[in-house]
């Protein structure tokens, strides 16, 4: 094991991205970071960071308890890299970038920071069809709202590991022609599993490309969808035959990515058979890997993916205001991810991806998130979009979106050079105020971020309808009438942007 004592007043950054509002943590509460085996839906780095100049580092994953003044790294010494005399956040944090996980020059496309995705899960669940996909399109440019990244959910396919379209899809290659000549980019939702209903399931299976338990038996999983195969990716024919897969998907139909989904370490088992002996945490890696070759790869799930040029959306949260899985949950876990080498960061569905929370029609829907939600993405690195709320009945749901939409526009180019800076240093996109202003005690404030080191955006998590901003020392434009105003102080405020001067 190793332990180091937390410092007087130091706070630490790391872990499961899920758990961003128990950041940062520090010498007075008990913390458990579960790292040995990953149980997150999210992202997670073997990476802890403080504000003192100091990071932890380990080459495999580790459980990691705060206890009593102490940090506890359960794992062999060897595994271990820590440093110190790094001055703050930030230089902790560039320094592990640089030793442990530097950037590749490589980014995802650029559209997705331009211009909202929209995904059709919450509108269409798993039973989307060509006619509701096009329609869903077409209501999007009807309105107002830019085209971007058009996202195909579950259901589109005939079975997991089938990867062919549904005969609600009767001529695919013609929708796709259709969306793309409305100014869309088509992505469409995939996954490891593979179902025995698969025409592929008795090849696979016949060539050891599943993964099978320690029994040497091929291993079923239960998880959202069923009981299914896993395909063993770590078996270069098992990701050959993914390859050839999602190849014949961009070829035939002229598709540009998919949504890999699924991939959590949480499905496989530490004493599961496969190729490589990979073990949980590494298997959800190589998930994740498998996306790197395409710059329209999205992500939910991975371990130990610092560095990699792929879009890594936060997970799915629920039709709420809560902190640990609603409204308030965005920014934490978007500002984790950021000083956990995930720069590229998607906060979920505006209004929420979780389909049990949001479900039941206009009478269940909180009309006052939903324009909440809709500032709270608008200047975060992409902005994904579901629920059609151009089309709501309250009008001003649809004014909400459509200039959370514009004002995503407005900062565009800001954010391109964000992203393509990020590509090269890992520089977060979106920071922690403590990032650029050290020594100011600007960890308190949770519902805050820094675009760059140019904006503070102050969104407005909460049902009553202003925030309660900290500006650090300094002078300030408030973007909204153009007035000045002195850093240094606690400000109530409706959603406001505030221009570093």
């Amino acid at each position: 094991m190793f332990s180091v004592k937390i410092a007087r007043g130091e706070k630490w950054y790391g872990g499961d991205i899920m758990l961003g509002s128990f950041m940062p943590v520090g010498s007075l509460r008990p913390h458990l970071i579960k790292g040995k085996r990953v149980v997150t839906a999210n992202q997670f780095n073997t990476l802890l960071v403080s504000d003192k100049g100091r990071y932890i580092w380990t080459r495999e994953g580790a459980d990691v308890l705060f206890l009593f003044g102490r940090i506890n790294v359960m794992c062999d010494k060897d595994n271990v890299t820590f440093k110190d005399g790094l001055g703050n956040l930030k230089g902790a944090y560039e320094t592990a970038c640089k030793n442990h996980f530097p950037f590749r020059k490589q980014m995802p496309a650029e559209i997705m920071f331009r211009a909202p995705q929209y995904c059709t899960w919450i509108e269409m669940t798993n039973r989307p069809s060509a006619e509701k996909v096009i329609a869903y399109a077409r209501s999007i440019i009807e309105s107002g709202m830019p085209a971007g990244e058009l996202i195909i959910d579950d259901g589109w396919q005939r079975n997991f590991g089938e990867w062919e379209f549904t005969d609600k899809f009767p001529d695919p290659a013609g929708m796709v022609k259709t969306l793309n000549g409305l100014g869309f980019k088509v992505i469409l939702w995939i996954c490891p599993f593979i179902s025995e209903k698969s025409p592929d399931f008795g090849y696979l299976k016949e060539k050891g490309l599943l993964v099978k338990n320690k029994n040497g038996e091929v291993a079923f999983r239960n998880w959202w969808n069923g009981r299914d195969a896993l395909l063993d990716h770590s078996n270069p024919e098992g990701l050959a035959w993914y390859r050839t897969v999602t190849e014949n998907l961009k070829n035939k139909y002229n598709v540009d990515g998919f949504k890999m989904d699924a991939g959590d370490a949480r499905f496989y088992r530490d004493d599961d058979i496969n190729f490589a002996g990979a073990n949980s945490n590494e298997m959800s890696r190589l998930w994740a890997l498998a996306g790197t070759d395409n710059p329209f790869s999205e992500l939910r799930a991975c371990f130990q993916l610092g560095g990699y040029g792929l879009a890594q959306r936060l997970a799915d949260k629920n039709h709420s205001w809560g902190k640990l899985a609603g409204l308030r949950s965005l920014i934490p876990n978007a500002l984790l991810a950021g000083v956990s080498g995930y720069p590229f960061v998607c906060p979920d569905m505006i209004g929420g991806g979780q389909v049990k929370s949001i479900e039941g029609g206009t009478g269940g829907y909180d009309n006052e998130l939903f324009k909440r939600s809709c500032e709270c993405s608008s200047l975060m690195p992409m902005m994904q979009f579901s629920i059609a709320l151009w089309n709501m009945p309250d009008k001003s749901v649809v004014q909400a979106a459509l200039l959370a939409a514009k004002r995503h526009s407005e900062f565009s180019d800001y954010i391109v050079s964000l992203a393509e800076e990020a590509a090269v240093s890992g520089r977060p996109i979106i920071r922690y105020c403590e990032y650029e202003f050290p020594g100011q005690k600007m960890y308190r404030y949770k519902q805050q971020f820094m675009l760059g080191d140019k904006y503070l955006i102050a969104p407005v998590t909460d049902k009553k309808g202003y925030s309660a901003v900290k500006l650090p020392k300094g002078r300030w434009k408030n973007l909204s009438d153009g007035s000045t105003v002195e850093g240094g102080k606690l400000k109530v405020s409706a959603f406001t942007v505030y221009e570093r001067i």
